[in-house]
């Protein structure tokens, strides 16, 4: 078993031992950008995102468009990039496990990928066409090659990928990067049928048609999500994240300036029509605000204070892949025609208070399910899948460390 885990993960003097259990901290972290993925999926659930901004100026209020401008700035593109990072942290988490336990680690690890594409496809089509998880397992496939590295070389390789996002833009030329949904308001329409069959052929044209002109932010995801994947591999494999508890200071300073640098960032884009040319290194304003959140998400959980706060989010931070799929069915439920129709009906602030409904009920359902079960459902389909063979679900009595 010893030697299974030296291939997956070189000693480099930081690589922590393989880990076994599972850290409270680290699982209420993870239950935090999963609430911005899910108040901003509810922005295309509701219709406002296929909206072009003269659309949202003329339908809403002006308290609506100060919220959307706000989660523009604050949300949009963060709690998916910090989502990301946590993916990569989950990696070496994964990957660590698997080479306590010894057997075929890569051979494995790609039929997890391959379930988790499967997955993927399965939300595309039937839940939420803009779906991550497969962009998540195909980008995934790099990680066991990359665990090898040493933690100081996946790091700078991860930087180097965040970089090139934006400087690919800057020598390009490319036009500025734009959400795929915008100006396509017929979804609007399609989306509202009572008809689940609808939905599924709205769903696939959104999935093959939104892309047609939204290259740039594409281009982007590619290059920024492989570097936050492959950076959280290098935190979590240096054991850099382990005793976040002993670092609280350090959090606390570089995440407020990571967040304050980001904010800027992003209020500079919008000050400028098109941000072109050099102005294209402001693209990273996502991934650099992304980071100063996790950040200060892990300097508040970690305080003494803290341990009800911790309690409350770990269990929803075990199952984010269910929180991930389940709230897309309920922002149908509650959205599309087959429901109760509310698509192209409500503001900003409403849907805001949508996600927070689901998030909250999603947090309920999950302290019930940890009660019985050691695994979320999904996480459970996805491992049965990538083992081809059914999985203990039974609960896991260990506590929490």
């Amino acid at each position: 078993m010893a030697q299974a885990a030296e291939k997956l993960f070189p000693r480099d003097g930081t690589a922590p031992p393989p880990g076994l259990g599972r850290d409270s901290l680290i699982d209420a972290v993870r239950a935090v950008p999963l609430a911005g993925v899910i108040i901003m999926n509810m922005m295309t659930f509701s219709g406002l995102s296929y909206l072009t901004p003269e659309m949202r100026a003329e339908v809403l209020g002006t308290l609506d468009l100060i919220a959307w401008a706000f989660l523009r700035s604050t949300v949009d593109g963060k709690a998916l990039a910090a989502f990301s990072f946590m993916f990569g942290v989950s990696f070496s988490m994964i990957l660590a496990r698997m080479g306590h336990e010894g057997g075929l680690p890569l051979r494995r690890l790609v039929q997890r990928l391959l379930s988790l594409f499967l997955i993927g496809l399965f939300n595309a089509v039937f839940l939420y066409w803009a779906d991550i998880l497969m962009t998540y397992a195909a980008l995934g496939m790099i990680l066991p090659f990359a665990a090898r590295l040493p933690s100081w070389l996946l790091a700078g390789l991860a930087v180097l990928l965040i970089l090139a996002g934006p400087l690919t833009l800057a020598v390009s030329g490319m036009d500025t990067a734009a959400p795929p949904a915008r100006g396509h308001v017929d979804s609007i329409d399609g989306f509202a049928s009572p008809s689940l069959l609808d939905v599924i052929r709205q769903n696939l044209q959104m999935l093959t048609s939104a892309s047609d002109s939204a290259d740039s932010t594409l281009l982007l995801r590619l290059f920024i999500l492989s570097g936050l994947f492959l950076l959280g591999l290098a935190a979590g494999k240096s054991g850099l994240i382990n005793g976040l508890a002993a670092r609280r200071g350090l959090l606390l300073r570089l995440g407020a300036a990571l967040t304050l640098a980001g904010l800027a960032m992003k209020l500079t884009m919008r000050l400028m029509d098109d941000p072109v040319g050099p102005w294209a290194m402001l693209n990273l304003q996502s991934s650099v605000m992304a980071l100063g959140y996790l950040m200060l998400i892990a300097f508040l959980l970690s305080a003494r204070g803290a341990d009800g706060a911790r309690r409350l989010l770990a269990p929803l931070g075990r199952m984010t892949l269910t929180g991930y799929l389940m709230s897309a069915l309920l922002g149908q439920l509650v959205f599309y025609g087959w429901g109760f129709g509310l698509i192209g009906a409500v503001g900003t602030l409403a849907a805001i208070a949508v996600a927070l409904a689901i998030y909250a009920a999603l947090l309920v359902f999950a302290h019930l399910w940890f009660r019985r079960f050691r695994v979320g459902p999904w996480e459970w389909l996805w491992r049965s899948l990538a083992r081809l063979e059914p999985r203990p679900i039974a609960a896991d009595r260990t506590p929490p460390r």
